[in-house]
Formats: C-alpha cells, structure tokens, sequence
C-alpha cells in the first residue's frame, strides 16, 4: 500500500475551493471537447454513408 505524503500540510478550506473549481472547470472543458469529438464522428460517418466524396 501506498504511504500518504507526511511533508504536505491539509489543504486549507479556500485552497481546497480553488482547487475543486479547477476540476471543474477542467471538466466542462474536456466534456465539451468529448462532444465536439462525437459530433464530428457523426457527421463524418453520415457523409461517407451518404456517398459524398
């Protein structure tokens, strides 16, 4: 099993706020991105079906 780190102090409540609004925001931004990738997908796969070139 792994040790936790003992040289770190506890995040303080405002480092812990900034902190969970980074992962956040990082992951409305790699969930736009996820959707972007599937509507691209999709509208590629539905061109080549279509017979377009």
């Amino acid at each position: 099993m792994s040790e936790q780190d003992t040289d770190r102090a506890p995040m303080s409540p405002e480092e812990q706020k900034v902190y969970q609004a980074r992962q956040k925001h990082r992951a409305i931004i790699l969930a736009g991105l996820l959707f972007f990738m599937v509507i691209l997908f999709y509208f590629i796969t539905i061109v080549k079906i279509s017979g377009g070139s």
